[in-house]
């Protein structure tokens, strides 16, 4: 499957309340998941479950400050990346979908820790920064398995102490 149908499947028509409300929806968005800007659904439910505000603000996705990104586990390499992450001011809550394991799981990495996982990429994006996370085929995540929540709802709900 692909990204887009899994996070269709497993998580937009779950907890997107538009989808969750019509049935119609739901369909549609099973049956043509390419058709929908799923990242938008997955921020608009992550902000449904959290209870804050999704604000798509410089730097931040939410009303807590925290950012929302998608990425995918390489087929080959079993990397996956999460680009874009300098100047982030709060946690980043990370889906990713693995295709080893035909399912999604979540990353919560708190602002403190922002500065431990993110690397400086080169050449023409020097200015920019990046996350790399590796999965292995005993079903974990080396360095990064301690980010990793239960759940959507986990993630959803998680904040800084």
């Amino acid at each position: 499957m692909t990204r887009e149908a899994v996070l269709m499947r497993d998580l937009i028509c779950i907890y997107h309340p538009e989808f969750v409300s019509s049935r119609d929806m739901r369909r549609c968005g099973l049956h043509r998941p390419d058709l929908f800007n799923v990242e938008r659904l997955v921020e608009e439910s992550l902000a449904e479950v959290g209870g804050y505000k999704f604000v798509d603000a410089a730097h931040y996705d939410f009303s807590d400050f925290s950012d929302s990104k998608t990425t995918t586990v390489n087929l080959k390499t079993r990397t996956a990346m999460v680009g874009s992450v300098e100047g982030k001011i709060g946690a980043l809550r990370i889906t990713a979908y693995n295709p080893h394991r035909d399912r999604l799981d979540f990353f919560y990495v708190p602002q403190r820790d922002m500065d431990s996982v993110r690397v400086a990429c080169y050449g023409k994006a020097a200015h920019k920064e990046r996350i790399f996370i590796t999965w292995n085929p005993q079903d974990h995540y080396n360095s990064f398995h301690d980010f990793l929540v239960k759940d959507f709802v986990e993630l959803a709900q998680a904040c800084d102490a």
